[in-house]
């Protein structure tokens, strides 16, 4: 019995907390504005009808004050060019979307007849056929399936500037699962994987994608930081399956394949700082 009142104090706490939260937030409007080529109208109705509804009361709350964006080109010109929230000049940090440009440079040279998803990947870089990677396909890697979502060998910040290094430690590492039987998030590896690919089936190296921002233009970015103890909470509230992700987290064991994925580099947590 002592275990329900527990629970009961506890539920209606963070009812009164959450109601009280939302008196102290002011409200702002949310605005979308921006344009699209008319044959493109279907990209601002997406926008405006899931995108903005997901993010409307993180713009309400002032979790993101500095809004989301959404731009499209095709051949070159500029089909969609739209945005919701407060800074209409803000630039996003991209995180690990730049596993999208990643996806799109083989995608390239896919559809050049460079290389085909299917293809085993030691078929243009023997070396990595190492240590039981002979048989993972470009597909796989792709797919987060390819065993290597973490590396054995430290990396510093100075060894991931020499793709020749990198080239060397992924060949020597060994799968930690068996490639292609389940998908595990490749968080860090997955950018030189695909970079070694690209380097092995592009002779020409015909393009150069700069991860990065000048200093002239730092001004304009908009700032990580983390969120305070009492949003945590209410969104656990709102979302209780979070609670399960964040315990889960904070819980892991040191050496499990989540907790090492995330572990090496240790200087990418310098985002958070």
């Amino acid at each position: 019995m002592g275990l329900l009142r527990y629970a009961a104090f506890f539920g209606v706490s963070a009812i009164l907390i959450r109601y009280a939260m939302n008196l102290l937030y002011s409200k702002h409007p949310v605005h979308v504005e921006g344009e699209v080529d008319s044959k493109f109208e279907g990209v601002r109705k997406a926008f405006e009808s899931l995108i903005v509804a997901c993010l409307r009361q993180n713009f309400i709350d002032g979790w993101e004050a500095e809004g989301a964006s959404l731009a499209v080109f095709v051949k070159g010109r500029k089909v969609v060019d739209l945005w919701g929230g407060y800074a209409d000049d803000t630039l996003s940090v991209v995180f690990s979307t730049t596993k999208a440009v990643a996806a799109l440079c083989i995608a390239l040279l896919a559809d050049r007849g460079r290389l085909k998803y299917e293809d085993l990947v030691s078929k243009y870089w023997p070396g990595f056929a190492k240590n039981g990677k002979g048989n993972i396909t470009i597909e796989w890697v792709m797919s987060h399936m390819a065993g290597l979502h973490y590396f054995d060998t430290p990396v510093t910040e100075e060894m991931a500037r020499d793709h020749n290094l990198m080239r060397k430690i992924i060949e020597d590492e060994t799968p930690k699962v068996p490639p292609g039987t389940a998908s595990g998030y490749h968080t860090y590896t997955y950018g030189w994987l695909v970079d070694q690919i690209i380097r092995h089936t592009d002779e020409k190296k015909r393009i150069d994608f700069h991860i990065g921002l000048d200093l002239a233009e730092e001004y304009r970015m908009a700032r990580v930081t983390p969120l305070p103890v009492m949003e945590v909470i209410r969104e656990i509230i709102r979302n209780p399956p979070l609670g399960i992700i964040i315990y889960n987290i904070l819980t892991a064991n040191k050496n499990s394949p989540f907790a090492r994925s995330i572990a090496n580099p240790s200087w990418a947590d310098m985002v958070s700082k």
